[in-house]
């Protein structure tokens, strides 16, 4: 929002901001913590900034009256839009509090009578109940108690997923390997795609390539083996090709610095990029 205001309106405004903040506190004992009381009184300065420029003394209507009017309409525009969940849920949420109110909250007794007031079964409160805690949100910076004294919200919340560098060596991993069936000679690399990738048998697999269950077997083996030997020497230091890697025949250096070399490193975290498996 982009005003020029006089002196006289300036003046206006902040001998206004008082009524600001009387407004905010109005409408902020309905709402849940996570909405800012910060972001409030700004938007709500807004409409004050907007209620003098479009101020008329000759309406007859008293400024605070007009710039109140302005000022709950923008922190309620505002909250509306913040909002995602249907006014339907809203609607009931409010039928709802004015029920408890009334009743009781949880206590046994009093379930029947807040099913008959919200003309709904026990189920259907539930549901109700959980369709509101979704729409609701909280401050992850909101204090709550504790046995040490208050913390912030956000200590309290467990993230049992991977962290950013396991994350990091699993990508790698997975691009060193993608890298290296599609570096595997031919007959091997069809072999392992066939079994591990495409769910064949080793007998299929033996049918397609023309030899017998025993020699599929077997190539599968020794691309396993390979696979597995030259990833294991990738991950042991050195691994450089100044320094070569050691305890591995011609075959399996071959392919470790093969692998090593496809790509850059970062292209070989973006997971779906680079070599692809099929050849």
């Amino acid at each position: 929002m982009s005003t020029i205001l006089t002196d006289e309106q300036r003046e206006m405004v902040l001998a206004n901001v008082p009524l600001v903040e009387h407004i905010v506190n109005r409408v902020a004992i309905n709402l849940p913590a996570s909405h800012s009381r910060d972001d409030l009184v700004q938007t709500g300065i807004l409409g004050l900034i907007s209620a003098t420029v479009r101020f008329d003394p000759e309406m007859g209507t008293a400024f605070s009256t007009f710039a109140g009017r302005r000022i709950e309409g923008a922190i309620i525009d505002m909250l509306r839009q913040a909002d995602w969940a249907p006014r339907s849920v809203r609607a009931m949420e409010r039928q709802l509090n004015k029920a408890e109110e009334k009743h009781g909250r949880f206590q046994a007794e009093t379930m029947a009578a807040l099913s008959r007031e919200m003309s709904c079964d026990t189920k259907q409160l539930d549901q109700l109940r959980r369709d509101i805690a979704k729409a609701r949100l909280d401050s992850l910076d909101r204090p709550t108690g504790a046995e040490d004294g208050p913390v912030p919200v956000s200590a309290t919340v467990m993230d049992n997923g991977p962290g950013a560098e396991e994350l990091v060596d699993h990508h790698e991993l997975i691009g060193y390997l993608r890298d290296g069936i599609a570096l595997l000679p031919e007959r091997q690399r069809m072999v392992v795609i066939g079994y591990y990738f495409e769910g064949r048998t080793v007998t299929e697999l033996g049918d397609l390539l023309g030899v017998t269950q025993s020699r599929a077997s077997q190539i599968k083996d020794e691309a396993i083996k390979l696979l597995r030997e030259g990833l294991k020497e990738l991950y042991t230091e050195p691994t450089t090709l100044d320094t070569p890697p050691t305890n591995l025949s011609d075959r399996q250096r071959s392919f470790v610095e093969s692998v090593a070399g496809t790509r850059p490193w970062r292209d070989r975290l973006t997971v779906g990029k680079g070599v692809s498996v099929s050849g």
